[in-house]
């Protein structure tokens, strides 16, 4: 009897702690369907307000890619202002960034650290120099040509806030390793597909650290007071329960690099999610707040900031699979045929997706790989830990 109880409640448990995850990919898939019959094109609506956008850019120790993302950004406009802030740097970051034609901001104390706080002194500059919007680029990544002006279109139409695509680069020169190229699909399965349904919704799409924007009117409603390591997701729990929505601009992308495999790749993505779970237990009363107050987009936000990692969901249903309880059977069945459709989804919304349909089978080593990885997520937890630079591959030049 005991043993039986004991079961139950693991089957219990398990279900309450995977269910949000299930129900964020039944959002994905729905709205990514809405999404795809939808067609905007803001360029033919009027302009409703004049925008002075600039480009922020925080940089701490980016030497190596600095120039080429300010390249990236003058040739989607030229004529937009680009500051980098060049956060406690040790290296030539500020001098590539000023050969490259960009607006450097040195920001050089130990006592002031994190990435909130390099963009909160991007932000006060830009506002001085009379800008009244900021895009937000990561000092790695390249964006497309268009990224700027469908940015700028979409602020004109009055939007607050913005977020394009962001998804991973695919090396040119060689062929992508199937755990590598599993990481990419997982990475366009949160930043696309979930962003992108969301917004088919008419939920809030998220906001990734890289690739959105925000105009200084917002900035003033919802202050950037965001200082944990995964200050994106706080600051877009914020704005959800001010009432703000981000806006998913499906047509431009920002790509950054792979990190390098070993270790680096480990501790980038133990830092997300430690990050992700500390946000979640810090920002869950103001979410509940939100609800009781009648914000129904607050509802999503709470089932997205406490959703399982894909990989650990499906773990959660292998177990599932190994427990003799008939109705868990059901459930888990259930619930792989939602992943198998939005995997399926996040296949189809990539370049490559022959390839992506290849490195499915390497899963099991991934599922396994990130099993091992538990120990450092729960590390990366904490409130303590520190923006840090993430050795990356080389670019393609």
């Amino acid at each position: 009897m005991i043993l039986d109880f004991t079961i139950d409640a693991v089957a219990l448990a398990m279900v309450v702690f995977a269910t949000p995850l299930f129900l964020d990919l039944c959002v994905s898939i729905v709205g990514n369907i809405a999404t795809a019959r939808q067609r905007t094109d803001r360029t033919s609506k009027a302009n409703s307000r004049s925008i002075h956008l600039a480009v922020v850019v925080p940089a701490h120790n980016e030497e190596q890619m600095i120039a080429r993302t300010v390249d990236s950004l003058r040739a989607s406009d030229d004529a937009t202002t680009v500051f980098v802030v060049a956060h406690n740097c040790s290296d030539a970051t500020a001098q590539r960034a000023a050969e490259a034609g960009a607006h450097v901001l040195e920001l050089n104390n130990p006592k002031v650290r994190g990435k909130g706080a390099a963009l909160r002194h991007g932000f006060r500059a830009a506002l001085e120099a009379g800008a009244n919007a900021f895009l937000v680029i990561d000092a790695d990544s390249v964006v497309s040509p268009n990224l700027i002006a469908a940015t700028r279109a979409a602020l004109e139409q009055g939007v607050g806030v913005t977020q394009c695509r962001y998804e991973l680069e695919l090396p040119s020169t060689r062929p992508l390793h199937p755990l590598a190229r599993l990481r990419v699909i997982a990475f366009r399965g949160i930043n696309v597909a979930r962003a992108r349904g969301r917004a088919g919704l008419g939920f809030s799409a998220g906001l990734f650290g890289n690739g959105f924007a925000l105009t200084a009117e917002t900035l003033q409603r919802v202050p950037f007071t965001a200082d944990s390591i995964t200050e994106d997701i706080e600051y877009h729990i914020k704005l959800v329960c001010a009432g703000a929505k981000v806006e998913w601009i499906d047509d431009a992308v920002v790509h950054a690099p792979l990190a390098a495999p070993g270790s680096a790749q480990a501790v980038q993505e133990a830092r997300w999610e430690g990050g992700r779970l500390y946000v979640a237990s810090c920002m869950t009363g103001k979410l509940a707040l939100a609800i009781l107050r009648g914000n129904w987009r607050a509802v999503e936000m709470l089932a997205e900031s406490w959703s399982l990692p894909l990989s650990r969901g499906i773990l959660a249903l292998l177990l599932a699979a190994a427990l003799p309880i008939h109705w868990l059977h059901l459930w888990a069945l259930a619930c792989a045929l939602i992943t198998l459709t939005y995997v399926l989804e996040a296949v189809s919304l990539g370049a490559e997706p022959v390839q992506d349909l290849k490195a499915l089978a390497a899963a099991p080593l991934h599922l396994a790989w990130k099993a091992a990885m538990t120990p450092r997520v729960l590390l990366k937890s904490r409130k303590n830990v520190e923006w840090e630079r993430t050795k990356r591959e080389a670019p393609q030049l």
